[in-house]
Order: structure tokens, then C-alpha cells, then sequence
């Protein structure tokens, strides 16, 4: 997991093997969002990138992982 920048977004990480992308919300929410290209989590590194790509990003099947 890599810090990010943003107001809403605590960390994210990515498994290149499964293409999942675990974001670590600063509310207390962890989820891994499934099927998600290298270039989208390229994206997330920015800083703010739920301003930029949450509709993207939320387009893809996902799943809470923890209440952090």
C-alpha cells in the first residue's frame, strides 16, 4: 500500500497478477476493486484521484475488505 494525497483516499495497492486495486479509504473503508488495468492504478497515485477517476474506478466489481 502507497500513501496517496487526497482528502478521501488514506493508501492504494495494486496486484498486478489478479489486476485488483485495494484502496484504503481515510472514512475507515478498505476495498479491492477487481479487473482493474495498470493504467487506472497509475491514475490513483496522483495526488486526489477520487476527484479524477472515482466514477472509473467505481465501475468496477468490488468488495469491502475491512472496516479499517
Amino acid at each position: 500500500m502507497i500513501p496517496i494525497t487526497s482528502n478521501a483516499i488514506r493508501a492504494v495497492g495494486y496486484d498486478a497478477d489478479s489486476r485488483t486495486t485495494r484502496v484504503a479509504f481515510r472514512g475507515g473503508g478498505i476495498y479491492d476493486y477487481l479487473d482493474v488495468g495498470p493504467e487506472l492504478y497509475e491514475r490513483m497515485l496522483e495526488p486526489h484521484p477520487w476527484r479524477r477517476c472515482w466514477r472509473v474506478v467505481k465501475a468496477h466489481e468490488y468488495r469491502r475488505v475491512a472496516r479499517a
